[in-house]
């Protein structure tokens, strides 16, 4: 054996000997004391959660909703929080290339079909009618990036080139005739397109015109814009009427069919593409007038006991804890738990659901949005869940606080944010530290050495 391998086994020995005694020295202990100790002296935990917490609500309509799976289409009138609607822009895209629809092609009908996501994927009430209307875009889709606010131009001269008030079922099948055939398929929304937008298609391909490949076709159709026949600024919505349905865009049920016909022959169809390669991006609006959403984002006569926080790139929730670094002023501190616990305002989502998951982001200098370090610990760590039971949100942030005091660097604050705002349209009302029960509040536990 050489002299290194045997103080290499020395090592190890000393090193077991070590954690044996500390298991042992802790077991001895009394609780509530964190050892072994950093001095002669017991270190004894502290808890607090009367951390002063500031929230301001401010708007979030830089969301990215290009990227969104999931198309959402509907207005509602949020009796505490006003009203939002949500549209969408979307490119057709040619089942194949060098399409030709044969000699003297004529147009029967053209059918827009979108197929409902699930039955339980809407927001509101699906008891009133809902109206909409397609139009076709005037301009081409070319940026990289599209967001909650964006728009595109499209034609309404002389009218949209379908419209349709309907009663939304997302339960029942719908009976379609194809090949002489009745069959079911899923739950889908059917609008008639008008036939002169169909007969301009079929004449870029028909006899020997040849509709070469998307990039032509994108030529002649730029896309559809589908929308509510209202906006927030117009509608006739009462109070809790409204609904906003989740499409699912990319289903090979979400189509532009042509149904035509040639000299002497049975009918025929064609069907453009809706799919993960067609450009498409949702369009929110918002119109919080005379609610206190509109007072607290001008500053005035709003009530300070709440703040809010809301998808479709609604609003989002700046918090600060200006005081937080006094823990550690006189002290070194160890930081044990920290846990930020925000309540739903009661009563706020009887009718209509609270966010499934909320967000928390640091802030840096520039007034953007930061991973906080805790955030990879994972989510079940982390936090952000709505606890139907408990009615709260539970974010753990010992980490971020702990490197906060010891390494003295500048707390900008955080933004409490919707999970999937381009996703889906649900809200909630928080409790703020103002809240004369349960506020927002700050756990910690934490140790002084």
């Amino acid at each position: 054996m050489t002299l290194n391998h045997f103080h290499q086994i020395l090592l190890r020995k000393v090193v077991l000997l070590s954690v044996v005694f500390i298991l042992i020295q802790t077991s001895c202990k009394k609780d509530g004391e964190l050892y072994p100790s950093f001095n002669e002296e017991n270190l004894t935990t502290i808890f607090t959660d009367t951390s002063t917490i500031f929230t301001t609500t401010i708007k979030d309509d830089s969301v990215q909703t290009d990227i969104a799976g999931t198309n959402l289409l509907g207005i509602y009138h949020d009796s505490l929080m006003g009203i939002a609607s949500s549209s969408f822009y979307t490119e057709l895209t040619l089942a194949g290339s060098n399409v030709n629809f044969g000699n003297n092609a004529v147009i029967d009908s053209v059918v827009l079909t979108m197929k409902y996501l699930e039955n339980t994927a809407f927001y509101g009430s699906l008891l009133d009618p809902m109206s909409v209307e397609v139009y076709r875009l005037s301009e081409k889709f070319t940026k990289s990036e599209y967001y909650a606010y964006d728009t595109l131009s499209y034609s309404s001269y002389p009218t949209p080139i379908g419209s349709l008030t309907f009663q939304p079922y997302l339960n029942d099948s719908v009976s379609v005739i194809l090949s002489g055939d009745t069959i079911k398929q899923a739950p889908h929304l059917r609008i008639l397109l008008d036939n002169t937008f169909g007969q301009e298609i079929i004449d870029a391909g028909n006899n020997s015109n040849i509709i070469t490949s998307n990039s032509v076709f994108n030529d002649l159709v730029n896309g559809l814009y589908i929308t509510t026949s209202t906006t927030v600024n117009n509608t006739t919505l009462s109070k809790g009427q409204g609904a906003i349905i989740s499409f699912d865009m990319n289903s090979t049920l979400s189509t532009v069919t042509l149904y035509y016909h040639n000299d002497q022959s049975t009918d025929k169809s064609y069907s453009f593409i809706i799919n993960s390669e067609s450009k498409k991006f949702n369009r929110f609006a918002h119109n919080y007038t005379n609610t206190d959403v509109e007072k607290h984002l001008t500053g005035f006569g709003f009530d300070s006991t709440v703040t809010y926080v809301q998808a479709l790139g609604g609003l989002k929730t700046k918090i600060e804890i200006p005081f937080i670094k006094n823990l550690g002023k006189d002290n070194r501190i160890i930081i044990n738990k920290a846990e930020l616990v925000l309540t739903i305002n009661e009563g706020s989502n009887s009718n209509y659901k609270a966010l499934n998951n909320v967000a928390l982001a640091g802030i840096d200098a520039t007034g953007e949005s930061v991973f906080l370090i805790d955030y990879f610990e994972g989510s079940t760590y982390f936090g952000g869940t709505f606890d139907e039971v408990t009615n709260t949100y539970k974010f753990n942030i010992a980490r971020h606080l702990q490197s906060l005091i010891t390494n003295n660097t500048t707390d900008y604050g955080y933004y409490l944010v919707a999970s999937g705002s381009s996703v889906n349209a649900n809200r909630s009302i928080i409790n703020s530290f103002n809240h004369p029960s349960n506020k927002l509040k700050l756990n910690i536990t934490y140790s002084k050495y």
